[in-house]
C-alpha cells in the first residue's frame, strides 16, 4: 500500500503513526507493509503555453486569445526528483491512498500526480482534519473511495484551468498594450484584480475627503453628594436627534444659556442589561483577522504560523472556514479542556466552564461538512520550544476555544437625560456586570484596528443612586471642537473581512492574493495598512470594469462551490470563461496605449533628470535606456531594503543601524547605509570608537534593476 501526502512532514507523521520506527528512504518512507511517500506541494502543473503552440513562446497581440482544447500537465522542474520517485512507486504499489490535504487544492496535488504517472489502481482518500496518531489510525479506518471526491476535483481543475485562461491572456494582452520595457509583466487576475480595486476605490475615497468641522457643548453637572458627571447636549428633531453644532456661534450661544451655577434637574434615567454572547470558533479568516488586529501580523504570516503549529500536532487544520464542529469532534471537547488546564493561564477560565459542556451553539455537521473541516481548535497539548509568533496564535487558539464555552457576558448600559437652562443633555455609560466568556480573552492585547469614530459622547462614568427629579448644578461647560474623519485604510484584517463579504478567493489563498499585490507593487504596506500605488491604479485604468468587479468574480467562486457540491458543469463552468477571456482580449486590443508604470520615488540623484523607479531587483533611473547607471538594489549583503530605507539614503540622509547583513564568509553584522554622491554607491557605516569607517556595499551598475 501506498499513501502519498503534499508535504515530508505529515508524511512522517502517517508513517509513525503506522509504525513508531519507519525506516528512511530517499523520498519515502517504509512502515511495516506501507510506504509513504510526499510532494512539496505541487510536484505537477499546467503547462506553460509554449507547449500547445511554438507560436505561443512569444507574446504577440496577434496569438492571443490563447485557449487550449485540453490542458497538459508537466512535472515542476525543481521538485522532478521527487516526482519521478513518487512515479515510481505509484506503478509498483497495489493500493493507492491520497492523504494530501483535505481541501480543494490538496486534491488537486494528488489528481495531477495520477494523471500524469498514468496508471490505473484503486485509489482510496485519507482525510484528515488533525495529524494525531488517534486521528491518523481512525482516518485509515474510515477511508473513502477517491471517486467519492471526485466533484471536488473537477472544481480544483476548473479553478486551475480557469486561472490559466483568464490570468495568462489578460497578462500578456494589458502587458503588451500597456507595459514598460524592462520593468516586467502587469500581473492580472481574476481575484487579484477586483481586491485591488476595492483598496483603490477606499484610497480614493480617502483622497477626496475633506473634513468637516463641528462642535459639541460638554457640560459637567454636580449632584447633591458632590458627585460629578458630563453631560452633552442633543435635541430631538423629530425621528431624528442631533447632538452637534455646524457652526461655533449656535454652539457659543447654547453654552451662555448653562454657565456655572445653573441649575439642573435629572429627567430620566434608562438602565438595561445587554447580553453579550460568546464568540464562535475561529475560521481561517476570522484567526488571521485577529491576528492582525491583536499582533499586527500580515495575513500571511498568521497562515503560515497556523500550518506550522498544525505540523507540530498543537491544533487542528487551518485551512478552513468553518466556525464550528461536527457532533463527533464536540465528543472531544472535554479531553482537549484538560490538556489546556495543565497551563495556569488558561486555568481559572476553564474551571467557569459549565458542566454538561454548552456545545450545542458549536455543532453544525452541515456547515463542518460544506467547509470540509471544521474549525480551528486545540488539539489539547501545551506548547513547548515554540517561536514568539507561534506562542501568540497558539494563545489565541486556546482562548478563543476556551470563551467559546463560557457563560455569556452581561454588561448594564444606562442614559441618563439631564436638564439645564432648557437645554437636554445626555449622558451614557456602561458598565460591565458580568465578565463571562470575556475573562478568557482579557489578557490579549486590545486590537490594533484604526479607528473611524466621530466619538460623539465617550463612555462616561456615572454616579450610583441617581433618581429622575434630582436637582443638580452646572459646574463648567465646554465647546469641543472636532471634525469628521475619513474612513480607515485597509489593514490586513478589513480587506479579509471584505474579501469574504464578495467571495473573492478562499480562506486558503486569501493571505497569498495579498502578497502578490504586495510583490507585483500594485500595493504597498504603510506602517499596518495597505495603500494602492500609481502602478496599481494605472493598471486598473486600463483593465475592462468587469474584471475588477469583486460581484463577478465572487459569482465565479460561487460556481466553483457548485461545482465541488455537484450542482453545476465544470464544462458549462469553463466555456463562459473561454467566452469571457476572448471578449477581455478583443477589448484590450482596441484600447489605446496608456503605460503603467511603477511608483515614481523622486527625482535621480545622479542625472537629475531622470526619475527613480521600482524594478524586479532594485530602484533604478527611468532613464536607463539613456545611459543613467543609478542603481539601488533591494537587498545588500542579505539584508533587503524597505522603501522606506530607500528614501531615506535619495534624501542625502543616513539610515538607522540595521541589523541583519551578512558577511561573504556568512558572518552577521549591523551597519548605518549611505548614499554616496561621490561614488554613486551605497556605503556602509561602521560605528567605531574613533571613526567611522566606511566600504563600498555596491558598486553601481549600468543594468537596468
Amino acid at each position: 500500500m501506498l499513501i502519498v501526502t503534499e508535504k515530508p512532514s505529515v508524511g512522517r507523521d502517517i508513517a509513525q503513526a503506522i509504525n513508531s520506527r519507519p525506516v528512511a528512504h530517499d523520498g519515502y518512507l517504509v512502515a511495516g507493509d506501507t510506504t509513504v511517500t510526499w510532494g512539496f506541494g505541487h510536484l505537477v502543473t499546467l503547462a506553460e503555453p509554449d507547449a500547445y503552440q511554438e507560436a505561443w513562446r512569444k507574446w504577440s497581440l496577434a496569438q492571443l486569445p490563447m485557449l487550449p482544447e485540453t490542458f497538459k500537465l508537466v512535472p515542476i522542474k525543481k521538485t522532478l526528483s521527487q516526482f519521478k520517485t513518487v512515479s515510481r512507486l505509484m506503478r509498483a504499489a497495489d493500493v493507492i491512498i491520497c492523504a494530501t490535504d483535505a481541501d480543494r487544492e490538496g486534491e488537486l496535488i494528488f489528481r495531477y500526480i495520477y494523471q500524469m504517472v498514468n496508471v490505473s489502481k484503486p485509489v482510496k482518500r485519507l482525510w484528515l482534519s488533525e495529524n494525531t496518531p488517534q486521528a491518523i489510525l481512525a482516518g485509515l479506518s474510515a477511508l473513502k473511495p477517491l471517486s467519492s471526491y471526485d466533484a471536488l476535483a473537477a472544481a480544483a481543475q476548473a479553478r486551475a484551468q480557469a486561472d490559466w485562461v483568464v490570468g495568462l491572456n489578460a497578462t500578456r494582452v494589458f502587458t503588451l498594450k500597456h507595459g514598460i520595457s524592462g520593468q516586467g509583466a502587469l500581473s492580472v487576475g481574476r481575484v487579484q484584480t477586483p481586491t485591488l480595486r476595492i483598496i483603490a476605490d477606499r484610497d480614493q475615497e480617502i483622497a477626496n475627503f475633506t473634513p468637516t468641522p463641528y462642535w459639541q457643548l460638554e457640560v459637567w453637572f454636580e449632584t447633591p453628594n458632590q458627585e460629578q458627571y458630563a453631560g452633552y447636549w442633543f435635541v430631538s428633531e423629530g425621528r431624528e436627534t442631533r447632538d452637534r453644532f455646524l457652526v461655533r456661534e449656535e454652539a457659543e450661544k447654547i453654552a451662555a444659556m448653562v454657565p456655572p451655577q445653573t441649575p439642573g434637574l435629572i429627567k430620566s434615567i434608562e438602565t438595561k442589561r445587554v447580553n453579550i454572547h460568546p464568540p464562535l470558533l475561529f475560521s481561517l479568516n476570522d484567526l488571521q483577522k485577529e491576528g492582525n488586529r491583536r499582533f499586527g501580523l500580515t495575513a500571511q504570516q498568521v497562515l503560515d504560523t497556523a500550518q506550522s503549529l498544525y505540523e507540530k500536532h498543537l491544533i487542528s487544520y487551518p485551512r478552513t472556514e468553518a466556525k464550528y464542529l461536527t457532533k463527533e469532534i464536540a465528543g472531544t471537547v472535554e479531553q482537549r479542556l484538560a490538556g489546556l488546564q495543565k497551563e495556569t493561564a488558561y486555568r481559572e477560565p476553564i474551571e467557569q466552564v459549565s458542566r454538561p459542556l454548552p456545545l450545542q451553539r458549536l455543532i453544525n455537521d452541515q456547515a463542518v461538512s460544506k467547509a470540509g473541516h471544521y474549525a480551528i481548535i486545540p488539539i489539547g497539548q501545551l506548547p513547548s520550544n515554540l517561536t514568539d509568533r507561534e506562542l501568540k496564535i497558539f494563545d489565541l487558539v486556546a482562548r478563543r476555544f476556551i470563551a467559546a464555552l463560557l457563560p455569556k457576558g452581561i454588561d448594564e448600559r444606562t442614559t441618563l437625560i439631564t436638564e439645564a437652562g432648557g437645554q437636554m443633555f445626555r449622558t451614557r455609560g456602561t458598565a460591565i456586570l458580568v465578565l463571562g466568556w470575556r475573562q478568557a480573552v482579557h489578557a490579549l492585547p486590545e486590537s490594533k484596528d484604526p479607528e473611524n469614530i466621530d466619538d460623539a459622547e465617550p463612555n462616561a462614568k456615572i454616579p450610583s443612586g441617581l433618581t429622575p427629579e434630582l436637582p443638580v448644578t452646572v459646574v463648567k461647560n465646554s465647546i469641543l471642537e472636532k471634525e469628521t474623519k475619513a474612513p480607515p485604510r485597509f489593514t490586513d484584517a478589513s480587506i479579509l473581512a471584505v474579501m469574504e463579504k464578495h467571495g473573492l478567493g478562499t480562506p486558503a489563498t486569501r493571505a497569498r492574493i495579498l502578497e502578490v499585490l504586495l510583490l507585483r507593487e500594485y500595493v504597498k504596506r504603510v506602517k499596518k495598512t495597505l495603500v494602492s500605488t500609481d502602478k496599481g491604479r494605472a493598471l486598473l485604468s486600463v483593465v475592462p470594469e468587469d474584471l475588477q468587479n469583486p460581484e463577478l468574480t465572487g459569482n465565479w467562486e460561487s460556481r466553483l462551490e457548485n461545482i465541488a457540491a455537484g450542482t453545476e458543469s465544470a464544462d458549462r463552468f469553463l466555456a463562459d470563461i473561454r467566452s469571457y477571456t476572448q471578449n477581455l482580449v478583443a477589448v484590450a486590443k482596441q484600447q489605446s496605449r496608456t503605460s503603467v508604470a511603477p511608483d515614481d520615488l523622486g527625482p535621480c540623484p545622479m542625472c537629475s533628470i531622470g526619475r527613480v523607479v521600482a524594478g524586479k531587483k532594485g530602484w533604478g533611473c527611468s532613464r536607463w535606456r539613456d545611459g543613467c547607471s543609478f542603481t539601488i538594489w533591494r537587498e545588500i549583503a542579505g539584508k533587503r531594503l524597505t522603501e522606506t530605507q530607500l528614501k531615506t539614503l535619495l534624501a542625502g540622509k543616513t539610515t538607522a543601524l540595521l541589523k541583519g547583513f551578512k558577511s561573504k564568509n556568512g558572518k552577521s553584522f549591523s551597519a548605518r547605509l549611505r548614499w554616496n554622491r561621490d561614488s554613486h554607491t551605497v556605503d556602509f557605516i561602521f560605528p567605531s570608537s574613533a571613526d567611522m569607517a566606511t566600504r563600498s556595499a555596491r558598486k553601481s551598475s549600468r543594468r537596468s534593476p
